[in-house]
């Protein structure tokens, strides 16, 4: 009988059969010892049963809502926390679930744990790609500015294996398009739903737009996320101030080196390792590990010093794409780039 059940299942015969013991008698009566191998062996029966007709009665739709339950509640966090249109976050996560379809894994769990307005960002540059993907060829997406920061995707290559130049990557790509139409369809249909209800898998494509709606006319309900401000007091994103409170995924960080800031200060204006970690901390989100600055000896004032990040993903984003960034705190100027390795720095 026990040849029929995996290495899990004897372990637990055996406690059941230790129990039955323990339940008939205190003796080691060879009689009453089969007896209670025989219960735990029923005991273990019946629970292996009950647990494989709670998996058969499951629907296909309930099994599919626990597989991409990350993904239902992002699009609940998208939709009822950060005030995003449903329509287009569904386009949005599909576009993400081809992201992971072709080698960029985990990209949603990674998105998932950031700070709203970190992941307001991700939906910009989403956006941003559904826009050019099925737009003709010579009609794409344009830079709104002068650098053409607008086309480059900062926050989404900073999760990809590969890095996409920008925007234009996406236009006229068939392959693409075919591939996300083919997630939207056929998975966020199904477990992206406003009220978190049950729905039905569909059955056909009838009704289902064949290209992201929002590619051919202005987004509706999807406000364009502006630049974060200096001023912390300032943001004003639709953020539900009834919403749950944001807690980070911990993962294995990368070292120190990969995930940090070079800053400096002006000259005779330094700023406290106090002040920079709340600063950022109050502008990003959680994401500063630590702050260093430079030993210098009594009566000197240390000019630069190095912002350790808690994730390496949250560098474009605090530069905004840019390979350097300027901020304001407390009336004094802080300069940051991608950090290069020195001996000069101490957390001391």
């Amino acid at each position: 009988m026990l040849a029929f059940l995996s290495m899990g299942e004897v372990a637990l015969a055996c406690l059941f059969f230790h129990l039955g013991c323990m339940l008939f008698s205190s003796s080691s009566d060879p009689a009453i010892e089969v007896v209670a191998c025989k219960v735990s062996l029923a005991l273990l029966f019946v629970k292996r049963a009950r647990s494989t007709i709670t998996m058969a009665s499951l629907t296909t739709m309930e099994k599919m809502l626990l597989f991409h339950k990350l993904e239902s509640d992002l699009f609940h966090r998208l939709v009822h926390d950060l005030a995003q249109d449903p329509a287009a976050m569904r386009w949005v996560i599909a576009l993400w679930l081809w992201f992971e379809s072709v080698g960029h894994h985990d990209f949603i769990r990674r998105v998932a744990a950031l700070p709203g307005p970190v992941v307001l960002r991700f939906v910009e540059e989403a956006i941003a790609c559904l826009r050019c993907l099925a737009s003709p060829p010579g009609q794409g997406a344009t830079a709104s500015d002068g650098d053409g920061r607008d086309r480059r995707l900062p926050c989404t290559n900073a999760l990809l294996t590969e890095h996409i130049n920008d925007v234009a990557y996406f236009q006229g790509r068939r392959e693409v398009l075919d591939g996300v139409s083919h997630q939207h369809r056929s998975i966020c249909l199904a477990v992206c739903n406003v009220g978190n209800t049950t729905t039905c898998m569909p059955s056909n494509t009838g009704g289902v737009p064949a290209t992201p709606p929002m590619v051919s006319s202005p987004i509706r309900a999807t406000p364009r996320v502006a630049p974060l401000p200096l001023n912390p007091m300032a943001t004003s994103f639709p953020l539900n101030p009834m919403a749950s409170p944001w807690i980070p995924i911990m993962q294995s960080p990368l070292p120190d080196d990969y995930r940090s800031l070079f800053i400096t200060f002006s000259k005779g204006y330094p700023i406290s390792k106090e002040d920079i970690m709340e600063f950022f901390n109050s502008v990003f989100g959680p994401c500063v590990e630590t702050v260093m600055v430079e030993k210098v000896a009594p009566g000197q004032q240390p000019v630069y010093g190095r912002v350790v990040l808690r994730s390496a993903a949250m560098i474009p984003v605090v530069l905004d794409g840019r390979q350097t960034a300027k901020f304001l705190i407390k009336g004094r100027h802080l300069w940051a780039r991608i950090y290069i390795p020195s001996t000069r720095l101490s957390d001391a």
